[in-house]
C-alpha cells in the first residue's frame, strides 16, 4: 500500500511514535470506511480512531520502568523483551533471541533486573 518512506512520513505527520502505530491506524480506518458509504461523519470518526491509537501507544510506553537501567539495548528493545516474557520465554531464551535477530548482546542478569523493576 505505502512504501516505507511514505509510512515514515505519514507517521511523523500524524504524530505516531512508530510505523506499527501508523499501520494499525491505517488498517482500522480502512476497515471502518469500507463498511458503508463515505460521509463527513465517517471521515471525522477517523480522527477518533487516530486519537485512540495514540493514547494506547503512550499508555504502553509509559508503563515501562527504566530506573537504574544503563544498558541502551534494554531501553531500545524493552517492548520486545516484555512481549517475549509474556509469551513465557525465560531470560536465557530472550538473550538468544536478541542476539540472533538484532545482533545485540545483553546478559541474563540485566534482563532479570529489568523484569523485577517492571513487576514480572
Amino acid at each position: 500500500m505505502f512504501t516505507q518512506k511514505k509510512k515514515a512520513y505519514y507517521s511523523k505527520i500524524l504524530g505516531f511514535k512508530s510505523l506499527e502505530d501508523f499501520e494499525t491506524f491505517s488498517k482500522r480506518y480502512l476497515k471502518y470506511l469500507e463498511k458503508n458509504t463515505l460521509t463527513k461523519n465517517r471521515v471525522m470518526s477517523g480522527f477518533f480512531i487516530l486519537v485512540e491509537i495514540q493514547k494506547e501507544a503512550m499508555k504502553n510506553k509509559s508503563l515501562i520502568n527504566f530506573d537504574n537501567i544503563k544498558n541502551q539495548h534494554i531501553k531500545k528493545y524493552a517492548d520486545i523483551i516484555l512481549e517475549l516474557r509474556k509469551n513465557n520465554l525465560g531470560s536465557m531464551a530472550i538473550t538468544k533471541y536478541l542476539y540472533e535477530n538484532h545482533r545485540v548482546t545483553v546478559s541474563r542478569g540485566t534482563i532479570e533486573k529489568f523484569y523485577k523493576q517492571n513487576g514480572l
